[in-house]
């Protein structure tokens, strides 16, 4: 595990771990929401990708993710949330209702907080950690016919 400081936050991350958490992860799903979301993480902001990087964390793999159409500028909303083994140690955590600058960061056009997760949240999960919850403004990329 190793400290890092990032945004607002102080994290214990063990992004060894979580990377092979993404390894393992092959399940995609194929509506063209998630492959429009996955096309937009190969043009991410230099900025975001190096925080995902320092996490382990797979952009392309998020565990829940939700697209809600088409808002400003012809980008669209997605919110969702991805994995992470490890812990908080100084800062707020968010929650829906604690999305707000306060418990939350902004990178580029990505807005994101952290939550704590145990293994009965969900059956992938085999030791505590953290969720990644964001919220991400990307453009369409993929055709309909794909």
């Amino acid at each position: 595990m190793q400290r890092i400081d990032l945004e607002k936050w102080l994290l214990e991350v063990d992004a060894a771990r979580t990377n092979e958490y993404y390894g393992e992860a092959t399940d995609l799903c194929e509506c063209l929401d998630c492959k429009n979301y996955r096309e937009a993480c190969e043009q991410l902001d230099p900025q975001v990708k190096q925080l995902f990087h320092k996490l382990g964390i797979d952009p392309t793999k998020p565990d829940l993710l939700s697209e809600f159409g088409s808002i400003e500028d012809g980008l669209h909303l997605y919110m969702g949330h991805y994995y992470l083994v490890g812990k908080l140690i100084a800062g707020a955590y968010c929650s829906d209702v604690e999305w707000d600058p306060e418990h939350t960061a902004t990178v580029g056009n990505f807005t994101f907080g952290f939550v704590a997760v145990e293994p009965s949240e969900n059956e992938n999960l085999s030791q505590p950690g953290l969720w990644l919850e964001f919220e991400a403004k990307y453009p369409w990329l993929v055709k309909e016919d794909q």
